[in-house]
């Protein structure tokens, strides 16, 4: 009796390492720091989304700010992180790993993607003139931007320095979007 008592304690004890380590597979990490021109963005919401399309339009399919309306949309939202600190590290978990694109989005206060909002992708910056869409008198205008540029992540492996160094409101990034396509 002793004996199947300590057979089944091993057991037990087997199983409980073994689904321990299961679940740390499972999860990933992704972090890094938020900035504009040098200084850090704090309260920003950083998204994974999933790389395996065009980032814009991937993009297109977040309304919604808060965890409950990105958790609903996990074909599209990977995983996030619902603000960065002051001094704008954040980290994103993922449930597993995959090919993400990373987006920050310092919210205007209205809780939803909007064109004052300003947004940074992790990728090269670069810039564009384009066609000035106001009649001020000016031609065109110089937009710095950020191409977006996916990361390929291991299930269960952290991974860390994706961070994002430019930020611009929405409506200059759809614009200059649009003057791209």
């Amino acid at each position: 009796m002793k004996k199947m008592k300590k057979v089944l304690f091993s057991l037990i004890l087997l199983i409980m390492a073994l689904s321990i380590t299961s679940c740390e597979e499972l999860f990933t990490t992704v972090s890094g720091t938020i900035s504009n021109e040098d200084a850090p963005i704090p309260g920003a919401f950083v998204l994974a989304l999933n790389g395996d399309g065009n980032a814009y339009e991937t993009l297109s399919q977040v309304h919604e700010l808060n965890g409950s309306a990105l958790a609903a949309i996990s074909d599209v939202v990977k995983g996030f992180d619902l603000s960065s600190n002051d001094n704008g590290s954040y980290t994103a978990t993922l449930l597993s790993g995959g090919t993400i694109y990373i987006i920050a989005i310092s919210d205007d206060g209205s809780g939803n993607l909007d064109s004052l909002d300003l947004v940074g992708w992790f990728g090269d910056v670069d810039s564009i003139k384009i066609p000035n869409p106001d009649t001020t008198g000016i031609d065109s205008i110089t937009v710095t931007y950020t191409v977006p540029e996916t990361v390929t992540i291991e299930n269960g492996a952290d991974t860390t320095g994706i961070d994002i160094e430019n930020m611009i409101e929405y409506w200059l990034l759809e614009l200059a979007q649009d003057y791209l396509d």
